[in-house]
């Protein structure tokens, strides 16, 4: 994806050379990536993430919620229509402290048959 660009042979360093300066070549001949780079993500982050995926599925499967897409949030949970953002405090409890009582309160609020198997289709 990102590729560095050839080295110019002697006839277009010549010419280059008489062309003035580029301001973009301050950062140098290698493109510049498109967005920032992320530094990578831990085990507990992507634990988490997953634990989340797999209550958003169980909630769609037994308890009627619908995914949504918030334009600045992105993946969402929709139960009776209305988005549920508190679903991160039970998982990240479940995950980082090993408590699953916060966790168990929530599916039981928002009605998640913990007896049914979770369709992953």
């Amino acid at each position: 994806l990102l590729r560095r660009a050839p080295a110019p042979g002697p006839a277009q360093q010549t010419a280059a050379a008489g062309a003035g300066s580029d301001p973009l070549d301050v950062w140098g001949p290698d493109p510049l990536p498109l967005f920032p780079l992320q530094p990578p993500r831990t085990g507990t982050e992507l634990l988490a993430d997953h634990v989340a995926a797999m209550v958003c599925c169980a909630a769609v499967d037994t308890a009627g919620a619908a995914p949504g897409l918030d334009w600045l949030d992105g993946p969402a949970l929709l139960v009776d229509g209305e988005r549920r953002a508190d679903l991160a405090t039970p998982v990240l409890s479940l995950v980082e402290d090993g408590d699953p009582d916060p966790l168990r309160s929530w599916l039981a609020e928002v009605g998640v048959r913990c007896d049914k198997p979770v369709r992953l289709v």
